[in-house]
């Protein structure tokens, strides 16, 4: 029992560091898909809620990966898989279409139902210091850390 609550205080701490990473200020935005695409972005932020703090086993399974092949995304949602495609625009737009995901019962679903809606709301994203933000308008909805 000790070691897993002490697994739990690590994952927890690891994720917060990430979170602060994403709050910094003053670094450029992206300008190439090579930024964004590649890459294993950590969820560690949904909808302002620090997932580390909700649920630790979540923030350490859920993530998403762009392709630059076919502009394909996939990811976990923290208990499901999902995929499909995405497209950039210009000014750092992004837009999902096709997305699909595996419907396992998991133990917290208002989580995987948070994620899935991302992708039908998400207009563009950012990149500063190590953060992943996709964001409606200016509001940031997810933030991720890049493992």
């Amino acid at each position: 029992m000790k070691n897993f609550i002490f697994t739990i205080g690590i994952c927890a701490f690891i994720f917060g560091i990430g979170t602060s990473a994403c709050q910094s200020k003053g670094s450029k935005k992206a300008t190439t898909i090579e930024d964004l695409a590649e890459k294993k972005w950590m969820l560690v932020e949904l909808n302002g809620v620090d997932l580390a703090e909700k649920n630790p086993n979540l923030a350490a399974n859920a993530f998403i990966m762009f392709h630059i092949e076919e502009n394909r995304v996939n990811g976990n949602s923290g208990c499901n898989n999902f995929s499909g495609a995405y497209q950039l625009g210009p000014d750092s737009g992004l837009h999902f279409s096709g997305v699909a995901s595996t419907r396992m019962m998991c133990l917290d679903m208002d989580i995987e139902d948070q994620v899935n809606q991302l992708f039908q709301v998400v207009d563009s994203y950012s990149i500063q210091d190590g953060c992943l933000s996709l964001l409606q308008g200016k509001t940031p909805l997810a933030r991720f850390v890049e493992k």
